[in-house]
């Protein structure tokens, strides 16, 4: 094998930042660094998010603002690529690989206070799965990674 492309990460900081990250995924998660005491953190990156509204985008711009506001079932270590959980403990699938059953984190809390429970992930996959659903709105309505990436729904 021949590798003909090499990923990589550009990402600077100023030298007072602690716990920097650089992420071979491009999946910084900022709030477990600190721009050195001060109230502004500064980012830079290739463009402008094309949306934040998450579940519908593939850019990596708009990607990486979203994962400074959502969190999944599953996700990355920092600084690394190993999958781990994160809003669930686990997730085991039958024998068919049919059906996933995942035990959630208990105790989860969404900002305003309200407690995070089963309900509020089938509300997630139902907005991007359910073409009928008034939250099925999407910027460009591709929906790649619900099609290409974990095959569930048909193009």
């Amino acid at each position: 094998m021949v590798p003909i492309a090499h990923g990589g990460n550009a990402a600077a900081y100023r030298a007072d930042v602690t716990n920097p990250q650089a992420s071979p995924l491009t999946t910084e998660l900022f709030a477990f660094s600190d721009p050195g005491g001060r109230d502004i953190f500064v980012w830079m990156q290739n463009a402008e998010p094309i949306s934040l509204f998450c579940a519908d985008e593939t850019d990596g711009e708009s990607l990486r603002a979203c994962e400074q506001v959502t969190q999944a079932l599953y996700g990355f270590a920092i600084n690394d690529s190993a999958v781990e959980p994160h809003l669930a403990e686990v997730c085991e699938p039958n024998e068919d690989l049919t059906v996933w059953v995942c035990k959630l984190r208990q105790g989860v809390k969404f900002h305003d206070g309200s407690d995070f429970d089963s309900a509020d992930v089938l509300a997630t996959f139902d907005m991007g799965l359910n073409i009928g659903s008034p939250y099925h709105k999407g910027n460009t309505n591709l929906w790649e990674y619900y099609a290409t990436l974990w095959g569930l729904m048909q193009k």
